[in-house]
Formats: structure tokens, C-alpha cells, sequence
């Protein structure tokens, strides 16, 4: 097959926006069974702690792998590992960014660790994180 060139460096990323709608939480809770109301259940969610539906942790966590495998190193990266830590809800129905930086390249053995961050519209961090991910030649 081709070899991918491994020419990454400190500070090389990636971001995006997504806007999650009510439909995609409920979507996601159907295909992985997590049907949580403060997830999808209006009245519950209201007399929560939160006092609004919330997005998965699991959901946000997808859209790090999904940038990840699409984007940034892109396609054929291999997930090797993931920590998170959810610091603020995102509330159903409400724009995030995702964010993707570079803070150690392995050439040798072809892995990366990123910096994994989820904003919400405010600016405001909602996961932190770090990922490391490898790139088959």
C-alpha cells in the first residue's frame, strides 16, 4: 500500500463546529440504549440539576473520534487511547467546537497525543482531554 507521511509537529491541529440537535441526542440514545432522561426527557431534565436536557458525554466523545479518523491525522488513524474530563454540559439543541492539538509526535513509532476540547458557543470549556492516536504506513 502507500505510505502516509508522518510530518507532523507540536502545535499542528484541527477544529470544527457542530451544531447538536435534539434529533441527533435521540438518535444516539436509541443506537447505544442510553435512554437517561436528563438526556431526553424535557420535565425530568427541567427539575435537574441542570435544569435543561443535556448531551451524552458518549455523544461528544464521538465527535472526537469522528474528527480524528476524518480530519485530523484523518483517515486510517487507529484510537489507542482517550481521557476525558466533562468540566460544564452542553445543552441539547446547541452549537460545540471541537478542538484538536498536536503535543507530542512519536515518529518512530508513529503516534501522536493531542489535546482533545470541546467549547461550548460561550467559549467556555465543556470537555477536556487528551488522545493518542497511531498511523499505520
Amino acid at each position: 500500500g502507500v505510505t502516509r507521511e508522518f510530518n507532523f509537529k507540536e502545535g499542528d491541529g484541527f477544529s470544527f463546529e457542530r451544531f447538536i440537535s435534539a434529533e441527533d441526542v435521540e438518535k444516539f440514545a436509541e443506537v447505544v440504549g442510553d435512554s437517561n432522561p436528563i438526556h431526553l426527557d424535557e420535565g425530568f431534565a427541567g427539575n435537574s440539576f441542570f435544569k435543561k436536557r443535556i448531551v451524552h458525554g458518549a455523544f461528544l466523545g464521538g465527535l472526537i473520534s469522528k474528527a480524528l479518523g476524518m480530519d485530523f491525522p484523518g483517515e486510517g488513524t487507529v484510537y489507542i487511547s482517550q481521557n476525558s474530563s466533562f468540566k460544564r454540559p452542553v445543552f441539547v439543541d446547541s452549537t460545540v467546537k471541537v478542538e484538536l492539538k498536536v503535543t507530542r509526535v512519536d515518529v518512530e513509532k508513529r503516534r501522536l497525543v493531542l489535546d482533545t476540547t470541546i467549547l461550548n458557543s460561550d467559549g467556555k470549556v465543556c470537555l477536556a482531554g487528551s488522545a493518542e492516536v497511531w498511523l499505520p504506513e
